[in-house]
């Protein structure tokens, strides 16, 4: 071997700096993080528990019964959360040993940087559920409601009471009428981004109004 020369064989993945391997394993999901990842070796074990992979948690309630000590652990680790998804579909409660408002009290008791939630199709939603977010996320700056056929004008009134929200998405919430749009334009002045998506018993003529009426980015789909 010539003299300054490099041997490949004895080339390893951990040779790189530890940078890169943060960059690498930042593609992995949660799932990989866990399976795939933290039992490589040691340095691996402490990448994928850096709380820096762990800034957005999607629970999916459809494919697995998530029990309380699952969503602790995810919670103990993500002190850098911002954003948590939560999709529920048609699932039955009996194949829940939690429900989504018991994930919620779970991340705000470990977690204070959350800002973003995104819900979908919440079955399960009702107002009470909305009181509980906006008690346990009262700094929340962006929610998306998308297919949560039980979203209600209470639930919409109840969302008017985060005060820092700033970007709002509801979509698919069939029960809603123009009577949404008063409740956000006389609650939620602050509000500079609403998408509304599917909601089929809004009249095109109030969308218009709204539209001019507020300085918020409005976008009907």
């Amino acid at each position: 071997m010539l003299a300054g020369s490099v041997d490949n064989s004895m080339l390893n993945i951990n040779d790189l700096p530890v940078e890169i391997l943060h960059h690498i394993i930042a593609f992995c999901t949660q799932r990989e993080l866990l399976l795939n990842v933290a039992p490589v070796c040691k340095l691996w074990h402490e990448l994928a528990y850096d709380p820096t992979h762990w800034r957005k948690l999607s629970f999916d309630l459809r494919k697995e019964s998530i029990t309380s000590e699952t969503v602790q652990n995810c919670f103990a680790r993500s002190r850098l959360l911002r954003c948590i998804e939560i999709i529920e579909g048609r699932v039955r409660v009996s194949q829940c040993s939690l429900s989504v408002a018991d994930i919620f009290r779970c991340c705000a008791s470990h977690c204070d940087k959350v800002v973003d939630i995104q819900l979908c199709s919440i079955f399960s939603l009702d107002s009470w559920m909305i009181v509980e977010l906006v008690r346990c996320f009262p700094n929340l700056e962006s929610l998306g409601v998308r297919a949560c056929e039980q979203l209600d004008h209470e639930c919409v009134r109840n969302i008017c009471d985060l005060s820092c929200l700033r970007k709002l998405e509801i979509s698919h919430c069939t029960q809603l009428t123009d009577e949404l749009l008063d409740d956000l334009s006389c609650h939620l002045p602050q509000l500079q981004s609403l998408i509304i998506n599917g909601l089929i018993k809004i009249s095109d003529r109030y969308e218009f109004i709204f539209y001019f009426i507020n300085k918020c980015l409005v976008k009907f789909w």
